[in-house]
């Protein structure tokens, strides 16, 4: 049930100690313990833990008393990186309500689908966001408040008024158990819908101790938050991780490099996470090498490996921090594999090894563990997967097999234990009868000099090649010096491919089409 905050606590008085079943208690001993301790840096406003929790208990109190928020309710968040978020996250968990995470670029179809699948009343959002979000907003009946952060008309409730409301109440905090829901992340919709995945408090607990395992996070660190909040990683990872440590997060409202490069030399960063790509474009030029990075320690990336190039080329601007490959999906409690520093070139194209209290085997189409060396399907074991997807309560035991999550992601373990993802069931290419892995074409093409990166799919054959069933694409982008051209390509795939697997269709663009995440869209691309 609910119960007042006791101020005495931010006094040390009521620290939780192992007995945490819950998020809301690391936030609670972090501010105790570190209330002068920046808890949050954002566009030039650092808040410490007592400035926050101060912020976060007026929010709080205004959820439960203005708009009568009960414990349990989701609340739906559509903000683009921004302190308000911050904010927001841990109002609403410390009010007993559930984060339920938009993905604030959305079009107006996935948008008006994510806002009406939520079931909220409470809807808060940013000014930045709000001509996306209002495009969706007719479809969702059940919200019938709206709260914005830097809005752009007077129609909806001010965030600002609320988080400085010094009588807006107490905030009664919430005593949330293990088994109850505390965050809903919605999945990326790269191959339908987004389906909301639910994280209770105990699986937020599990991830937490799992990412100090992955990345040896520490109270001392200052990360970078990069990615989007409403990505699986912030939400399950660097969020409750930095509330644990009572270390402190660097937000960034936008992935650009400069401001990027300027809060690791501001802020003596330690951390930085964040999707291939933008690591990738670190590494072109010599920027980074300029610039003070003595303080940063960590570079971890997940989403897809890092050309060994590009790792090559990290090594020596910034050769003082590990580079580590983690990988993990929103199905699961985030983090599963991680690929330390020292395996980060001899084994680039490889995910890691599973973390220890994580069960994952590839298997064959009967359910059967596979050995090492042969591809299979990636399947989870349950203790290690989310327990449900919000709104479709029998939608999950669908991908169950027995006690094994299936992935649907092709991988194989080596002899060492070394996981390798060969990319979705569905990027199995079927060209005449044989079946095309669409990673193992494009670590060919990849391996061309001059391809900065490059998406492989099947397109339906037609016409006189109709019989072959699908045909193999694939889209290049290539550097803005480099020779490379179709016929070199198509070369290069004969000596080191089988015929049916060299594309018959080579097309070259600026850029990969990608989600938030940093995901290649392949369906953008066929």
């Amino acid at each position: 049930m609910m119960r007042p905050l006791s101020h005495q606590g931010r006094e040390g008085l009521h620290l939780a100690g192992p007995e945490m079943t819950g998020i809301a208690q690391y936030w609670r001993n972090s501010t105790a313990r570190f209330p002068h301790r920046a808890a949050a840096v954002c566009e030039g406003r650092s808040y410490t833990y007592r400035e926050a929790d101060r912020l976060c208990e007026n929010l709080g109190a205004a959820l439960q008393k203005r708009f009568r928020l009960e414990e349990g309710e989701p609340v739906a968040v559509a903000m683009p990186n921004c302190a308000e978020f911050f904010l927001a996250y841990w109002a609403i968990i410390r009010a007993g309500g559930v984060v339920a995470a938009v993905n604030c670029r959305l079009g107006e179809r996935e948008m008006s689908h994510v806002l009406r699948d939520t079931r909220a009343r409470i809807l808060i959002t940013h000014g930045r966001a709000e001509s996306q979000v209002e495009a969706g907003l007719d479809a969702a009946d059940s919200i019938s408040h709206v709260i914005v952060a830097e809005p752009k008309t007077q129609r909806a409730t001010r965030f600002a008024d609320l988080v400085e409301d010094d009588a807006a109440g107490e905030l009664e905090e919430a005593d949330r158990k293990g088994e109850d829901l505390a965050v809903i992340a919605y999945t990326s919709g790269t191959t339908g819908r987004p389906k909301g995945a639910m994280m209770r408090q105990c699986d937020l607990l599990v991830n937490v101790k799992n990412c100090l395992v992955a990345h040896s996070f520490r109270h001392e660190d200052v990360h970078m938050l990069a990615l989007p909040m409403f990505h699986c990683t912030a939400l399950y990872s660097l969020v409750p991780s930095a509330a644990y440590l009572g270390s402190t997060l660097a937000i960034a409202p936008r992935p650009d490099l400069g401001e990027l490069l300027d809060l690791i030399e501001r802020l003596r960063l330690t951390t930085f996470l964040g999707p291939p790509t933008l690591f990738s474009m670190l590494a072109q030029g010599d920027e980074l090498a300029a610039r003070d990075t003595s303080s940063l320690r960590l570079i971890a990336y997940a989403g897809s490996p890092i050309h060994p190039d590009t790792i090559r080329r990290l090594r020596e601007l910034i050769p003082h921090v590990a580079l580590r490959n983690f990988f993990g999906l929103t199905e699961t409690t985030s983090v599963t594999h991680v690929l330390p520093d020292e395996d980060a070139l001899s084994h680039a194209d490889s995910v890691g090894k599973p973390l220890p209290d994580v069960r994952a085997i590839a298997t064959d189409a009967d359910g059967d563990e596979v050995p090492p060396g042969i591809t299979g399907e990636l399947c989870i074991h349950r203790d290690n997967v989310i327990p449900g997807y919000w709104n479709q309560p029998d939608r999950l035991a669908e991908d169950f097999r027995g006690e094994w999550f299936r992935t649907g992601d092709l991988a194989h373990y080596d002899e060492d234990g070394y996981l390798y993802v060969h990319g979705r069931e569905k990027d199995v290419i079927i060209v005449s009868g044989e079946n095309v892995i669409a990673t193992e074409v494009e670590q060919v093409i990849a391996s061309i000099d001059g391809v900065r990166e490059v998406a492989v799919v099947g397109i339906e054959a037609t016409g006189i090649r109709a019989y072959l069933g699908e045909l193999v694409k694939a889209v290049v982008v290539a550097d803005e010096q480099a020779a490379v051209d179709e016929r070199e390509i198509k070369r290069h795939c004969t000596a080191h491919l089988a015929s049916y697997q060299v594309p018959q269709i080579v097309e070259f663009r600026d850029e990969l089409p990608r989600n938030p995440a940093g995901k290649v869209l392949k369906r953008a691309l066929t």
